[in-house]
């Protein structure tokens, strides 16, 4: 025991000594990437960076975002390259959002978006938005109200996708897998710029809708909400609608979407297919204006119900229409659900789906409720 312990002792010292970082990078001399574009393919690739300087420290600490456009050959390189402008050695793992312009979606953005899906310095989880009418680097120029950097405001709007409606985010692993899928075309929710007190504020709003890489189209806020109602996401959603209220009146009244379930099944009877779409909708009324009836009318009540379920009609026949004829993407996946529940018929069809999907007929069964007035079901009474 005695002739071991100065052999531990000796060995104890030299494990002491010998401990520390032998790779490490000083944090000063890094450039947080927060946000990354590209608003150009070609003939050379446009990479813009938005990144984030901090100064400081505890409750004085400042955040300076800055931008950066540069050129290159690809993706990678021109955002390697951005470094030597910097002076600092960009840093990517943070990365928050990447943003792809109008003019890279329509061409094709697999050679935008392939080095973010195999990179291994940026997570899968940065969300992913097409620019409307306006360039990546614009978008990262702008000014949001309260956040430190554009990438930062983006990334809260994606965070709070189940209160603001409007717009579907995707990440880079989902939007991965949706060009791998079979039967269902790809979507990416949009950014665009407004005028706010006289800046320009970037606000996340409608859907891009693409054929294979390409987009070939645009969904508004509204549009979009009805793509959610169609795939079953529930988001706080208001819909204002004029209602008939006694023989000639309208009023706008307000309702907010509470529940909602969707059952879409592919039919294959006598070698015709068709799809039926099944959609149950719970509303909460939250406006009602000038209206003067009570929910407490169950004739009213049942009326308001038949017109909800007109109103949705209406629009969803309106927006299988601009999906199937106008821009024949896929984007519900109704081939998806052919190819899993008909295999036989996918087989038959599924090589020319296009061709299908176009003509595709469509059976809609819309049911609505209002299972919710606020906290009273009488219209608000002033005395005269």
């Amino acid at each position: 025991m005695r002739r071991g312990f100065p052999r531990l002792l000796s060995l104890l010292l030299v494990t002491a000594l010998l401990t520390g970082c032998w790779d490490y990078i000083e944090i000063e001399a890094l450039e947080f990437v927060f946000g990354l574009g590209v608003d150009q393919v070609e003939p050379d690739y446009v990479v813009v960076v938005e990144m984030v300087k901090t100064s400081g420290g505890g409750q004085q600490v400042e955040v300076e975002p800055l931008v950066l456009a540069t050129k290159g050959k690809s993706v990678s390189a021109a955002g390697r390259s951005l470094s030597n402008p910097a002076g600092l050695r960009a840093f990517w793992p943070h990365a928050y959002v990447f943003l792809m312009s109008e003019q890279v979606a329509r061409e094709g953005i697999v050679p935008a978006v392939e080095n973010i899906v195999r990179s291994r310095y940026i997570r899968s989880t940065v969300w992913v938005f097409i620019t409307k009418d306006c360039t990546a680097e614009e978008v990262f120029k702008s000014k949001p109200p309260a956040a430190n950097s554009v990438s930062e405001h983006l990334n809260a709007i994606a965070l709070m996708q189940e209160t603001i409606s409007g717009f579907i985010p995707l990440q880079v692993w989902q939007l991965s897998q949706a060009f791998a899928a079979e039967g269902i075309a790809a979507i990416l929710p949009t950014v665009k710029l407004v005028h706010e007190q006289g800046d320009l504020v970037p606000i996340v709003e409608g859907t891009a809708v693409f054929k294979g890489d390409r987009m070939v189209g645009w969904l508004d806020g509204h549009e979009s909400d009805i793509l959610c109602l169609l795939k079953g996401i529930i988001q706080r959603c208001y819909f204002v609608i004029d209602t008939k209220v006694g023989e000639n009146e309208f009023f706008p009244i307000t309702y907010e979407l509470v529940g909602n379930r969707v059952e879409i099944k592919p039919q294959d009877k006598d070698g015709k297919l068709s799809v039926s779409i099944a959609l149950d909708l719970h509303f909460s009324v939250e406006e009602m204006g000038r209206a003067p009836y009570s929910f407490r009318d169950e004739a009213f009540a049942r009326s308001v119900q038949a017109q909800l379920a007109t109103a949705f009609t209406h629009w969803i026949r309106e927006f299988l229409s601009k999906t199937q004829q106008e821009y024949n993407a896929d984007i519900l996946g109704f081939g998806q659900l052919v190819r899993r529940k008909e295999p036989q018929v996918w087989r038959r069809l599924g090589e020319n789906w296009d061709v299908h999907f176009r003509d595709l007929p469509v059976d809609l069964e819309v049911k609505c409720k209002v299972t919710m007035a606020g906290l009273s079901s009488e219209p608000l009474r002033v005395r005269e």
